[in-house]
């Protein structure tokens, strides 16, 4: 009997794929991936490599000229990354009176009465530049009645300033450097070049160059005061609008939290005397002295009448005060007499000279 024939089947054994039986597949997603990392890396890397100057942490790395330091350069430490973190605005949108009167009708109003705005008024025209704004730009390069303005808000030390942007009769634009001198916004005057680098640092809280060739700037006159108080003394006002793509930079870059808070921003020692440090004072300058004026003390003080006198160099100041939130202002201000909004810690860092007027109900016990 024939045993039953038992055929063997040997397999094949296993290899690396063949482009033919797949490998194309696999090369095909090879190369989709390394395209998709290539997309989504490149904005950031692009980014790095085109970024303006400055790491964060040297001043040497922001590329200004550090040359002949009018303040220490211990006192000068970097605030952001790099340069011009925050968007400047140049030659920003103006709303006229009726245009203003619409978007404040509508059902979520551009500003509100207690809405806080840098209003300037030249030649009897008026316009207002809301903090709302400010909070995001800190720099607006604008103009009104051919006088070139940069309007600065350094929400940080709580500091409100108005300059003519002429030096030596030509028109400078103004740049954030990132920097802060003495917890202050230094800013530079953009190279008319384009070029970057080599630019002086000016103090937004002194108005003159701090590093570099020596520059004054003038100050124009200026109120920090309610929305609602503006527009009722000057109804037909101009207003800067809104940068429309920034909508939702605006609603997060309201800095209440912080002034609130008790932490401080900058390696600036708080005073031992006066009011808390991020306390709101009016620095009022004469022709040969200073004083700061604590707003919340002396609005307190004012009662709701909000009028106060001060004497200052000889001059009788009215004084404008209101509470809810704290404002001050000078009625008329006498020529060569400058009024500057800023926070305690700041005028007394910036300005130790300054005599401190001191209410008659005192200071609370002094806090951060």
């Amino acid at each position: 009997m024939n045993s039953p024939q038992i055929q063997i089947l040997q397999k094949t054994p296993k290899g690396p794929l063949r482009f033919r039986e797949g490998g194309w597949l696999i090369l095909v997603m090879f190369i989709m991936i390394i395209a998709l990392l290539a997309w989504a890396l490149a904005g950031p890397l692009l980014q790095i490599t085109n970024r303006p100057p400055g790491d964060g942490e040297t001043l040497e790395s922001y590329a200004f000229d550090l040359s002949q330091p009018r303040i220490p350069l211990e006192a000068i430490e970097p605030a952001m990354l790099y340069r011009d973190m925050p968007p400047v605005l140049d030659d920003p949108m103006i709303l006229d009176p009726e245009s203003v009167r619409q978007l404040n009708e509508a059902r979520k109003p551009y500003l509100v009465p207690d809405d806080l705005v840098i209003g300037i008024e030249l030649g009897g025209v008026s316009r207002a530049y809301p903090l709302l704004l400010l909070n995001v730009h800190e720099i607006i390069n604008d103009e009104m009645e051919d006088v070139p303005l940069a309007v600065m808000w350094h929400w940080p030390s709580g500091t409100a300033t108005v300059f003519d942007r002429r030096i030596a009769d030509e028109n400078m634009s103004f740049g954030f450097s990132s920097l802060v001198g003495h917890g202050n916004m230094l800013f530079y005057p953009r190279n008319q070049s384009g070029e970057t680098g080599g630019e002086p640092l000016l103090s937004q809280g002194l108005g003159q160059s701090v590093t570099g060739p020596e520059l004054t700037l003038t100050s124009i006159p200026h109120d920090v005061v309610r929305w609602g108080d503006w527009l009722e003394r000057h109804p037909e006002t101009t207003v800067v609008a809104a940068v429309p793509e920034l909508k939702q930079r605006y609603k997060k870059g309201k800095p209440d939290t912080w002034f609130a808070s008790s932490g401080l921003m900058f390696s600036v020692p708080p005073p031992n005397f006066g009011p808390r440090p991020k306390a709101p004072v009016l620095l009022a300058k004469g022709k040969h002295s200073s004083l700061v004026i604590p707003i919340e003390e002396m609005a307190l003080e004012a009662g709701e009448d909000g009028h106060l006198t001060i004497e200052l160099d000889g001059e009788q100041l009215e004084m404008e005060f209101t509470q809810n939130p704290y404002t001050a202002r000078v009625k008329d201000l006498p020529d060569g007499f400058q009024a500057q909004r800023m926070l305690w810690i700041t005028a007394h860092a910036m300005h130790p000279e300054a005599d401190l007027l001191v209410p008659e109900t005192g200071f609370a016990p002094n806090q951060p």
